[in-house]
């Protein structure tokens, strides 16, 4: 406010009198020739009502809603009541929708932008709802917002337990200095009411500033739609509000606050301590006998199946991504399925680069084209300030509404942070359109942004509610049929990948049933059963969640291994796929076919390569092909270091005992080894800034090509990086 105002919070529990007597105060005040504004701020919006005769008016957030910004004025939201009292209420959502905090945060960022500050009010009283704690209804204690605060209660325990969480939320503001007035106490006729109400004021070490007994007066008042000072001026009671805002419109003290413990609470306010009983002549003794309380778990209970997790959720470590981007990217794949990002606009529109980005990676690289990933069937409800502050079902269903009419095999829905910070039923908004006739299957991804985890958790929740509702499994498996599970969908060859396995396949004689989920269908995922095999694309966390998942419930077969990197891993990909489908000899054709080519290109590289001393590190924890690469073309390797990973949790390789493996390896061990091995050639997963300087670098790819030639295409870039100096020449300049 302007810095002449006298800035007053009232703060109490719902429906304690907090209102009427935040209200009469003002009118006190107004009365006694202040210029004051009173400023509700509980989504009752009732704060003012006695003010203006019993009528409700317009909020802030209604106004906000109705308006466009172009439009909006001060004088629309602020009404006159009795004795020219300014009238405001921020109001909020209806009851079980939206954010009222957050409405809260809006209102008054907006009667700041409306320029009320400059009004020159002489005293600005907000009325908050006090049993309420989150950040939004903290908003009065800030310092540009309040001088002082004043808590309301009755003697019942619940009104005294909201004033101490109060006193709790002041003093995480209290940095700015001592802001609490006292307590005001609105009687209820309680029986030792007033002990205590003392008993707690000395506790917390606030006087206790106005009482005010239960009267038949305010009751009349308020039927009238009135304040006490406007139906009964010439009253004892109307004086009493007289002499509090005399009080508030001075130079009271202002005190820190002191809350209590919640033993310290119940023993002020009971007379009891924590692990007693209250004896009949109310003093503490302690119980003799206890009896065991029975199980709170039944002995018929059944654990709830187990969440398949990314590994840093499971470990509580550092969320890489986010997870509404994983779901979406997921489901964005299926071609003939839309799908619904319930959340901002900009949240829509970065998960649709990232898909588009990669399209386009891909066919710039690899020549590679994929139709649905330029133009992704992605819509949004568009969630803004507003629909954040009084919920987004509406606009969801609105959305779904449309989107049915484009006829698609699936929608899915999937939720981004705003809608899971507010509690949004996107399942109410399903409900209402699911059952009309012609609607596609609709299915909930509820990824929350990063509430509920990091971009691989997104992946595996997708894959899970993809499988759930669509996967048929009754269809009998085809004998010749594979799907390919868990490739990376925004790894730039993940195309040239799959063409690379479905060759080999196709020498076979086998057909890929489903890719699950890339560049599919509904209907082939939904015939996913139609597989005997399932091949994963990766072995790591997140791809051994989503095959534990399957096989837990699909009970699907895996081949054991993951897409091969190299010539040592192809040829047993090959053979176990072989020994799968009896069709060993053609595994064992294919093999001899690569190796004769895989010999002749290695031979090539060697007399380059031959002595040179490498030193390998990565966070990939399948480094075999890399060293069977280095190792065939007469390379010594000096030491292998494993970094700890996001995504990889076991490390194991045949070439341990060949050459000293170092694990949970860092960047400052890989700086010391460099300097006492000396290697020719240092491999890394991430380079960093300030590098050592004369050394050789090469970066692990994370996600390899696969196929029997890996280790040569990475070979043969080490031939021509031992072709350039290790230390740049111009650097010879400096």
């Amino acid at each position: 406010m302007h810095k002449e105002t006298k800035q007053i919070a009232i703060y109490g529990k719902g429906g304690i009198g907090k209102s009427t007597i935040a209200a009469n105060i003002s009118a006190a005040l107004a009365s006694a020739g202040k210029k004051v504004l009173q400023v509700g701020c509980d989504p009752k919006q009732d704060s003012t009502r006695l003010l203006l005769g019993g009528n409700r008016i317009a909020t802030v957030l209604d106004y906000l809603k109705a308006s466009t910004p172009d439009t909006l004025k001060l004088e629309e939201i602020v009404h006159i009541g009795f004795a020219g009292v300014c009238c405001v209420e921020a109001g909020g959502p209806e009851p079980g929708i939206g954010c009222a905090g957050r409405g809260i945060l809006s209102a008054f960022d907006l009667l700041k932008q409306l320029g009320i500050d400059d009004c020159g009010y002489d005293i600005a009283l907000y009325d908050v709802l006090g049993d309420v704690v989150c950040g939004g209804f903290a908003v009065p204690l800030r310092k540009e917002y309040s001088q002082l605060v004043y808590i309301v209660t009755s003697g019942e325990f619940m009104s005294l337990y909201a004033g101490n969480n109060i006193l709790r939320g002041v003093l995480n503001y209290e940095g700015s200095g001592k802001r609490l007035g006292g307590i005001i106490f609105n009687q209820r006729g309680l029986d030792r009411e007033g002990q205590r109400v003392k008993r707690f004021a000395e506790a917390v070490r606030l006087p206790i500033v106005a009482g005010f007994p239960r009267s038949d007066l305010i009751a009349e008042a308020e039927c009238q739609g009135q304040t006490i000072m406007e139906a009964f001026p010439e009253t004892e009671l109307a004086k009493s509000f007289q002499l509090l805002a005399e009080y508030i419109s001075g130079d009271p003290p202002r005190m820190a606050a002191h809350p209590l413990t919640p033993d310290e609470l119940e023993e002020v306010i009971f007379g009891r301590r924590p692990g007693g009983v209250v004896s009949s002549a109310g003093t503490t003794s302690t119980s003799v006998h206890i009896e065991t309380a029975p199980s709170a778990v039944p002995s018929s209970f059944i654990a709830p199946p187990r969440r398949y997790c990314s590994k840093s959720v499971q470990n509580h470590g550092v969320l890489h991504g986010c997870a509404f981007n994983g779901a979406s990217h997921t489901v964005l794949q299926i071609r003939d399925a839309v799908t619904v990002a319930h959340g901002p606009e900009s949240c829509a529109y970065l998960t649709s680069r990232g898909i588009t980005s990669s399209a386009r990676r891909t066919y710039e690289r690899r020549g590679m084209r994929l139709g649905h990933g330029l133009a992704p069937a992605l819509r949004c409800s568009e969630m803004d300030e507003r629909i954040v502050i009084f919920g987004g079902n509406d606009e969801l269903t609105a959305v779904l509404r449309r989107v049915v009419k484009e006829r698609p095999a699936a929608i899915f829905i999937v939720t981004a942070c705003s809608s899971g910070i507010i509690g949004d039923n996107a399942g109410l908004s399903i409900s209402k359109i699911q059952g009309q006739t012609g609607a596609a299957p609709m299915i909930l991804i509820e990824s929350d942004g990063d509430i509920t985890g990091d971009y691989t958790q997104g992946i595996i929740d997708a894959m899970i509610a993809v499988a759930n509702g669509i996967i048929d499994p009754g269809i009998p498996p085809e004998d010749d049929m594979v799907n390919i599970v868990a490739e990376k969908n925004l790894a730039n060859n993940t195309e040239h990948n799959f063409r690379t396995v479905r060759e080999l396949l196709d020498a076979m004689e086998l057909r890929v049933n489903c890719r699950f989920i890339r560049d599919c269908t509904t209907e082939q995922l939904a015939g996913f059963m139609r597989a005997r095999l399932n091949l994963p694309a990766y072995d790591d966390f997140y791809a051994r969640m989503v095959r534990d998942f399957l096989v837990d419930t699909f009970n699907a077969p895996f081949l054991s291994s993951p897409f091969p990197v190299g010539f040592h891993a192809a040829s047993d990909w090959l053979r176990n796929i072989g020994a799968h489908f009896g069709k060993s000899d053609a595994a064992e054709r294919i093999i001899a076919h690569h190796s004769e080519s895989y010999k002749e290109a290695i031979s090539a590289i060697r007399p380059a390569l031959s002595g040179k001393r490498i030193l390998v590190s990565g966070q990939d924890y399948r480094l075999d092909w890399v060293l069977e690469a280095a190792s065939d073309a007469g390379m010594e390797i000096v030491k292998v270091g494993i970094q700890d990973s996001p995504w990889y949790d076991a490390f194991m390789s045949r070439f341990e005992g060949l050459a000293p493996i170092e694990r949970s390896y860092t960047r400052e061990r890989m700086e010391e080894d460099m300097r006492e091995l000396a290697p020719d050639l240092t491999l890394l997963s991430h380079p960093w800034f300030g590098m050592p300087e004369g050394f050789r670098f090469d970066i692990v790819p994370m996600c390899p090509d696969v196929g029997f030639y890996s280790g040569v295409q990475m070979v043969k870039r080490w031939q021509r990086l031992m072709r350039l100096p290790a230390k740049e020449g111009w650097r010879n300049d400096i």
